[in-house]
């Protein structure tokens, strides 16, 4: 960077000071020279700025380059400055990650008085402000910036598509999901921009190039400000797509991609301590595995590129981390997983099913007829789910699999469809979800009076087996009034 920085800034000496600035000579030719100091801080991270290379340049001193380095304190010193007109500016890698270029201020130095300056990368709302013209003080919206690159080579790579996607909930004459969707091309250096994201909530992106993609990732943009995501793309073999019959991380026929990049590491509490038996997948690979008895773990056959990690441990919150791997090399990471806050909240039992539930709509007749599978509000709280479909993980006659971006979808493992995968139809207090495809986006498990699961048509309300047929049945109960 040193010498790229310093040929940047020569040359826009050479180029007479397309800042805007006049060369002049001092007033004074005998004034003194003078020291200049200042600070360098991060208004991104909200800290001082290491390591920051301070620069000034002037045609008065026949194109030299003047510089200093700041310190752990943002702190920089350039001494014996000669009176004049200059151009002062600064470089830093948090820059070149962002892909943005600083222009250089004018400066004017009098002889005699020592000089103090500050100097900052702009914070987050300015930077959104300027790339984002469009917006206001009022959008929450918020921007995703960063580079595109090939996995293996690192190369940029101009003209890949960057893609957000998130869902949203939409309750008409039924209740279905909408999919969003935005898009950027990549520049010639691999740099993009995506303004005008929401916040409310984490979304899911990936980067395409032709065939190549990456796997998806789930981001999170603030309020008003930006979030620095690169995306490197696996080329060619470094990721293809095979068809699997079945496997723990995919659903029979799903295909998936593979590579020869690998994944290490270990899994710990939030005390360090190993954790063993956490359950691993690399979303989109089909490949999954657990911890050994020291937390370690080591995955193989990995596609390069930006891939999603999920580890799930009972008891812990799962946790979802973007790896970035690379074609015939172990990437090492270290997940630590948290204590599952009590994601539902204290509720009293006293052993008998809520009057909704019950009388209302027959829940508890059906209960023991000998069909279906019953959860009651106790049965869901013992279970402990981080979201609906985890419930659904030890239920006879179903499967939970991965789905497209980061959803599980249940499938019937019973059933007439084509190698077993069968989607029961899901009802919610009655009322048919047009689309379930994320349905842990719409159903929560604090919501859940009561669940009764048909994998075939037998034993399902009229009302929910004659539209179901032979893919089954799932039937929803919300409230909270049980044992009331």
């Amino acid at each position: 960077m040193r010498t790229g920085a310093i040929i940047a800034f020569a040359a826009l000496l050479a180029s007479g000071f397309r800042t805007g600035v006049a060369a002049q000579q001092p007033s004074d030719s005998s004034a003194p020279s003078v020291t200049l100091s200042g600070t360098v801080y991060d208004s991104l991270a909200g800290k001082a700025l290491a390591g920051a290379m301070v620069q000034i340049g002037s045609q008065e001193i026949r194109g030299r380059v003047l510089e200093a380095t700041s310190d752990s304190d943002g702190t920089f010193v350039i001494p014996e400055v000669p009176p004049g007109s200059y151009i002062i500016g600064f470089f830093h890698p948090v820059l070149d990650s962002l892909g943005l270029e600083m222009p250089p201020r004018p400066l004017s130095v009098a002889g005699g008085a020592p000089v103090d300056i500050a100097l900052a990368i702009p914070s987050a709302a300015t930077i959104r402000n300027l790339l984002c013209p469009s917006s206001d003080t009022t959008d929450a919206s918020g921007l995703l910036m960063g580079f595109v690159r090939d996995a293996d080579e690192r190369a940029p790579l101009a003209g890949a598509s960057v893609v957000v996607i998130w869902n949203e909930i939409v309750v008409d004459k039924g209740i279905h999901n909408e999919r969003r969707e935005v898009a950027a091309k990549s520049h010639a250096t691999g740099w993009y921009a995506l303004c005008g994201l929401p916040t409310d909530g984490p979304l899911i992106a990936h980067a395409e190039l032709g065939s190549d993609a990456t796997g998806f990732i789930e981001i999170a943009v603030p309020p008003h400000g930006l979030l620095h995501r690169d995306f490197n793309i696996p080329r060619g073999s470094a990721a293809t797509t095979v068809a699997v019959d079945d496997s723990a991380g995919a659903a029979a026929g799903q295909t998936v991609r593979r590579g020869s990049a690998a994944l290490g590491g270990s899994v710990r509490d939030e005390k360090g301590r190993p954790l063993s038996g956490a359950q691993l997948m690399v979303w989109g690979s089909g490949v999954t595995g657990s911890t050994r008895e020291d937390g370690t773990f080591t995955l193989v056959g990995l596609p390069a590129g930006s891939q999603s990690l999920e580890v799930r441990y009972v008891g812990y919150a799962p946790r979802r981390i973007t790896v970035d791997l690379v074609s015939h090399a172990t990437r090492s990471v270290t997940v630590t997983l948290d204590k599952r806050a009590d994601v539902l909240g204290q509720v009293t039992v006293y052993g008998k099913p809520s009057r909704r539930v019950d009388d209302f709509t027959g829940f508890l007749q059906r209960s023991k007829s000998g069909f279906g599978h019953f959860l009651t509000r106790a049965d869901i709280e013992k279970r402990h789910p981080f979201q609906f479909t985890d419930l659904f993980r030890m239920i006879p006659g179903f499967r939970v699999v991965p789905d497209t971006g980061f959803g599980y979808r249940i499938i019937s493992s019973r059933g007439g469809a084509i190698h077993g995968e069968c989607q029961p139809t899901l009802y919610i207090d009655g009322m048919k979800i047009n689309d379930a495809s994320d349905i842990d986006g719409i159903v929560l498990p604090d919501d859940i009076a009561g669940i009764e699961a048909y994998a075939g048509a037998a034993g399902a309300p009229a009302w929910a087996s004659g539209l179901s047929g032979s893919c089954g049945s799932i039937l929803v109960w919300t409230g909270r009034d049980i044992g009331k």
